[in-house]
C-alpha cells in the first residue's frame, strides 16, 4: 500500500476513522472525505500524527457534481487514485409500523447512492490505470433483521452491487470486495456497560467488534496482497454469522 493514493469515504465515523489510521501505517496517501467538517478535522489530525501525508476535503456526497469535482480535484493532484473505501453507513432501520416511503428512500439514498456516486467516478480512471482496489463496508444485517428492513434492504443492495462491480471490472486489474461488519462498537452507536456485556456475552468471541478489527481486514482488501480476492464478502463479526439465527 505504500505510496498509493487511497480515498476513504466517510472517514469521519469510528470505522472510517480507525481505516484511515491503519492505513496511514501503511504508507498510503491519503484523501479523508465526510460531509462532517469538525469530525474531518479530527480524523486528520490523528492521520497526521501518524506521519501520513493526507488532507481532508468536505463533500456533500448527496450532490454528484460536488462527488465528480472533488475525485476530479483528486486525480489531477495525485495522477492518480489507487484505493477507494466506501465507509459511510447510516443506521436508521424502523420498525414496520413506523416505516412510510420516504423512511425508504432516505435509507437507500443514504447508504448506496454516495457509495455508488464515488464509484462510478473512480472507476475510470482504475481503468486507465488498470490497477484498483474498492472496498466496501457493508453490514451483517444484510441477512435480514427485525425493525430495520429498510437498512437490512440497503445494505443488501451492497452485497449484489459489490459481486456484480467485481465481475465487471476483473479484466482492468480492478478487486471490488465488502466486509460485513457484525456488532462493533462505535461513538454512533452509543451503548451502556450493561448492554455492552450482553452483547458481548451473546457472540461466541464474548467481546464486541472495536472499529480496529475491520481496520485490519479493510487493510487486506486494499493492499497489493489481494490481488486474486474480488467480489468476496468478508464477514467480520466474531461468530456471529455462524452461531445467531438474527430473529432476536
Amino acid at each position: 500500500m505504500k505510496d498509493r493514493t487511497a480515498l476513504i469515504v466517510g472517514a469521519a465515523n469510528d470505522i472510517g476513522g480507525a481505516i484511515s489510521v491503519k492505513f496511514a501505517g501503511r504508507g498510503a496517501r491519503l484523501v479523508l472525505i465526510d460531509s462532517d467538517q469538525q469530525k474531518l478535522e479530527k480524523v486528520f489530525a490523528k492521520v497526521a500524527a501518524a506521519g501520513a501525508k493526507a488532507e481532508c476535503i468536505a463533500v456533500d456526497w448527496a450532490n454528484s457534481a460536488a462527488v465528480t469535482s472533488a475525485v476530479d480535484t483528486i486525480v489531477k493532484k495525485y495522477g492518480a487514485l489507487d484505493i477507494l473505501v466506501n465507509a459511510i453507513d447510516q443506521r436508521d432501520g424502523v420498525p414496520i409500523t413506523e416505516g412510510t416511503v420516504e423512511t425508504w428512500e432516505r435509507s437507500l439514498k443514504e447508504n448506496i447512492t454516495p457509495l455508488v456516486s464515488f464509484s462510478l467516478n473512480v472507476i475510470p480512471v482504475m481503468r486507465n490505470q488498470k490497477y484498483g482496489r474498492i472496498v466496501n463496508i457493508g453490514s451483517l444485517e444484510y441477512l435480514g433483521t427485525p425493525k430495520q428492513a429498510n437498512y437490512s434492504a440497503a445494505k443488501s443492495a451492497i452485497f449484489g452491487l459489490t459481486r456484480s462491480f467485481a465481475l465487471e471490472l476483473a479484466k482492468d486489474g480492478i478487486t471490488v470486495n465488502q466486509i460485513l461488519k457484525g456488532d462493533v462498537k462505535t461513538a454512533e452507536c452509543p451503548l451502556s456497560p450493561e448492554e455492552e456485556e450482553k452483547g458481548a456475552a451473546q457472540l461466541p468471541v464474548q467481546r464486541l467488534g472495536k472499529p480496529e478489527d475491520i481496520a485490519y481486514a479493510a487493510a487486506y482488501l486494499a493492499s497489493g496482497l489481494s490481488g486474486y480476492v474480488t467480489g468476496q464478502n468478508l464477514i467480520v463479526c466474531g461468530g456471529k454469522s455462524i452461531y445467531s439465527s438474527m430473529s432476536a
